[in-house]
């Protein structure tokens, strides 16, 4: 075996360079992204057309975790000094004095030339963290008092309903906190597994992504405080979503409630929102009946109960040493994939989470899930799902669990998994995979196994991750997308992989997100639209109009 190239001279000169280009004139603020054309912010475009650089603290954490690592790597302690000034001075100037909410989120950021805080129009009042999951080691480390009144005051602002666990995916700032809630409150019974299909029917949007990140915080709120009542919460959250599992199949929920129906339902079926009452119902019921609730779909984007919504489940029962905890979110993706996947094709089924497939289903009316006509296609396997295996493998020896991680490892060319010790038998000299999830998860199986040729193979991901993404000096989509997006989790992978093979790799930040967004009203070509700014900024290519 030849020695290796290593790519922590180019990942020294990304960092390096972006640092440069993304940073205010008048503070140690980041951009959250770069036009590579031009070398400017990028810019969020408001619907009467006047455009605000964007500097939002929770869609830059993969970026700070990239910078403590580039320390930890190289020795070199600037990237973490850089890394902390400007979690510093966002810390001081943009945490909410009545609620301890920070600005930042899916609605929120800071004008990166003047500071003055920012709102997409319709979404400007509201706090919103979605698989966000921010980098609360570094910010605690800065400053403990304001990072522990933030995780507190995340849980105060986003609850609407303690006995009944009513969530809002928004918060208000400018509340004022009085006391701890974790401790003002005690959990009540909610789901009743007895009674499904039939679930709770809520104000607010139970939703699997906001209701992780706060799991998320309170985990982490008991590390740092030692409130053990702040894990009894993050426990009773999410044993919601394992008890609304319908008991034939175990596959997970989207929600644990139902929306409830607050006005009469419109004869536009266009017109989606929530109080019209549950989306599903409204569009699928007529054809599925009972089954048809946001809670039960499995046809729409997996994503999140597949691979955020466990992964951080996995270190959150990593962080509190709770078994039950990971066996929880263990059972949920073995269930998943045990009925979801079709292991022949390498396919991802669609379907209700009762296991009813619903390939080729079209859809009979227009609604929440997509217009009339619709045909539901299985897509192919992400290699991604590899590292929720991997990761839960690692906290479990499930023989279920660990026979569908060998099988998957399998079915994508890697080699050869004893399915019983997830040993390495065998592994693949080469493959044509970029994926910086799956370059994780072969990291953290070969560290585990002390495989050097399962390492050669995440050598040859990370040239296929760097021949994909790295175009003109900067990870992009490809050469012709023309911006820079700074949360972007490809380079912190191939960090991940230096470190490896400099054998510090428990000593990096734990990477768990794809990064943050920001989502609201934009003028698109004198049309105003609802979008994330990954659609209409990232996916740009330079062939497109400004």
């Amino acid at each position: 075996m030849s020695s290796r190239h290593s790519n922590l001279p180019l990942l020294e000169s990304y960092y390096q360079r972006v640092l440069k280009l993304a940073q205010s004139s008048q503070s140690p603020l980041l951009a959250d992204g770069l036009d590579w054309l031009t070398k400017q912010p990028v810019q969020w475009t408001y619907p009467d057309g006047h455009q605000v650089p964007m500097s939002n603290f929770a869609s830059q954490q993969n970026f700070l975790r990239g910078l403590v690592a580039l320390s930890t790597i190289t020795k070199n302690p600037s990237y973490q000094t850089q890394a902390d000034e400007i979690t510093a001075y966002f810390l001081t100037h943009y945490s909410d004095e009545k609620s301890g909410l920070l600005h930042w989120g899916g609605h929120r950021f800071v004008h990166l030339n003047n500071g003055n805080i920012e709102g997409p129009a319709s979404k400007e009042c509201v706090h919103e963290l979605k698989h966000h999951f921010p980098f609360y080691d570094q910010l605690h480390r800065i400053d403990s008092s304001l990072t522990e009144r933030f995780l507190s005051g995340f849980w105060a602002a986003h609850v609407l309903d303690w006995n009944c666990l009513d969530l809002s995916r928004h918060g208000q700032y400018g509340e004022e906190v009085k006391a701890n809630p974790f401790d003002t409150h005690q959990p009540h019974p909610v789901v009743d597994p007895t009674r499904w299909p039939e679930l709770p029917e809520t104000i607010g949007l139970t939703f699997v992504n906001a209701s992780t990140d706060l799991i998320y915080a309170a985990c982490h709120y008991y590390r740092y405080t030692g409130d053990k009542q702040a894990l009894v919460w993050a426990k009773h959250l999410y044993h919601q979503f394992v008890l609304a599992r319908p008991a034939a199949t175990g596959m997970p929920v989207y929600q644990f409630s139902s929306p409830k129906q607050r006005e009469p339902i419109p004869e536009d079926d266009n017109l989606t929102f929530s109080w019209f009452g549950d989306r599903a119902k409204r569009q699928f019921g007529p054809e599925f009946g009972d089954i048809a609730r946001e809670a039960n779909v499995l046809f729409r984007d997996s994503w999140p109960v597949v691979v955020d919504n466990p992964l951080a489940i996995l270190e959150c029962a990593r962080i509190a040493k709770d078994p039950e905890l990971a066996q929880w979110a263990i059972d949920g993706i073995t269930a998943y994939f045990a009925n979801a996947w079709d292991e022949e094709h390498n396919e991802i089924i669609p379907m209700w989470n009762t296991g009813l497939d619903m390939t080729g289903y079209q859809f009979q009316r227009d609604g929440y899930y997509g217009k009339k006509g619709t045909v539901l296609q299985r897509t192919p396997t992400d290699p991604a799902y590899l590292l929720t295996l991997v990761r839960a493998s690692h906290q479990s020896d499930d023989p279920k669990l660990r026979q569908l991680t060998s099988a998957m490892f399998r079915r994508f060319g890697l080699g050869e998994l004893d399915p019983q010790t997830l040993s390495v038998t065998n592994v693949a000299h080469d493959t044509t995979i970029a994926s910086a999830y799956l370059l994780l998860a072969l990291i953290e199986l070969a560290l585990a196994n002390q495989d050097q040729q399962l390492l050669y193979l995440c050598d040859r991901i990370g040239d296929n991750l760097i021949k994909a993404h790295y175009h003109d000096g900067a990870f992009r989509p490809s050469a012709s997308h023309r911006f820079v997006r700074l949360d972007d989790p490809v380079p912190y992978a191939l960090l991940a992989l230096e470190a490896a093979h400099l054998h510090c790799y428990s000593q990096l930040p734990m990477a768990i997100s794809k990064g943050g967004y920001l989502h609201g009203e934009v003028q698109i070509h004198h049309e105003i639209k609802t979008v994330y700014d990954y659609d209409v900024i990232y996916n740009r290519t330079d062939s497109e109009p400004a």
